[in-house]
């Protein structure tokens, strides 16, 4: 067989695992009613009604129940499933962000300096960087952010993550958003990130960050990233690349959708062991901040509730826990925005001393 067509198959076989991972990580219409009915039919007659409803579906119950019987039934938990796939599918697929935009977008006296590499060798291994312009007698606290993708794809110009990056150095902040190689089998992704960290306290004198200081954010497969950053930083194994005579640990943690339970794709259990969080639970772990939703499809809400079990359980000081029964599945930050962001704010102002 000749080589173009081998790569043309190559390429027709990535494309349908994308297609399948895409798939998976999107609720049916009929899943989507079921976790509703679920959670919130106390008394399992099949629908919902006004005092049972919780969350966005309380508040949203008037615009829901379009026949006004004070009961929402299958017809219209439907409905308004499929005008939630519709949004997250067109969600799914964001436009990038350019260097231009985020110029444009960034407030006079923000410095950015993009695309950084903060290691040799893949086109991955990069990160935006934005600071205050504005002198600082005082080192500042620096934000990671990681971005999700199911390990597979994604990538740090998300417009989600440049707003949040954007608006912790309007607060203050060094905000950094972190590209990392795309694997399915995790490793690569966790040694990526926590190079990138051990990038930035090498390079802390330089930007005026606090070395210890340092918070991370990221969701889905960028939660896993994070809290391994919170906890696994003693496992050697873990770290490849220069900077190798600084620390990746973060002092405080907040993710949301996090997969605790992670697993290597054929992998044994030592190998889904050394990729998990669970794995490296302890009293001194930093302060945790956790989101989550009861009708998470794509990552079972048994994941945090695993995670904060032992992490209290451990003895750990600060574990915090946002556990949404409101049908926001998977998008759980995003679409409890107007809660979830300054909670996070307050979290990192507090575990990160600039309150």
């Amino acid at each position: 067989m000749r080589g173009p067509t081998v790569k043309y198959i190559a390429f027709l076989c990535a494309g349908l695992a994308l297609a399948v991972a895409f798939a998976q990580d999107t609720p049916s219409r009929e899943q989507r009613i079921e976790n509703w009915l679920r959670i919130q039919d106390a008394d399992n007659d099949g629908r919902i009604s006004a005092d049972e409803a919780t969350g966005q579906m309380k508040g949203n119950f008037r615009r829901i129940d379009v026949n006004n019987d004070s009961f929402l039934d299958k017809q219209e938990l439907g409905a308004l499933a499929e005008r939630l796939g519709q949004n997250q599918a067109a969600r799914r697929t964001p436009q990038l962000i350019t260097d231009d935009q985020i110029r444009q977008q960034a407030a006079a006296g923000v410095l950015l300096e993009l695309d950084i590499p903060y290691r040799e060798g893949h086109e991955l291994w990069t990160l935006d960087l934005a600071m205050p312009a504005v002198e600082s007698d005082r080192p500042r606290p620096a934000i990671i952010l990681v971005h999700g993708g199911g390990w597979v794809r994604g990538d740090k110009r998300n417009p989600n993550f440049v707003e949040l990056m954007l608006d912790y150095v309007a607060r203050g902040y060094v905000a950094i958003n972190v590209n990392y190689r795309l694997d399915r089998s995790k490793l690569p992704c966790v040694k990526d990130v926590k190079c990138a960290v051990r990038w930035l306290r090498a390079h802390a004198a330089k930007y005026n960050v606090d070395p210890g200081r340092i918070g991370a954010y990221g969701n889905s497969a960028g939660a896993h990233l994070v809290a391994m950053l919170g906890l696994s930083h003693g496992e050697r194994r873990l770290d490849s690349g220069p900077w190798l005579d600084h620390s990746s640990a973060v002092q405080a943690v907040a993710a949301s959708a996090t997969p605790a339970r992670p697993n290597v794709p054929g992998g044994t259990e030592a190998d889904n062991a050394l990729i998990s969080p669970l794995t490296y639970i302890a009293a001194a772990a930093p302060p945790f901040l956790l989101f989550h939703e009861a009708s998470d499809s794509t990552v079972n809400v048994s994941n945090s509730d695993d995670l904060v079990s032992a992490l209290k359980n451990a003895g750990a000081t600060e574990v915090i826990y946002k556990r949404y029964t409101d049908g926001s599945g998977h998008g759980v930050f995003r679409a409890n925005f107007e809660e979830t962001a300054p909670e996070m704010r307050r979290f990192f102002a507090r575990s990160l001393g600039t309150e």
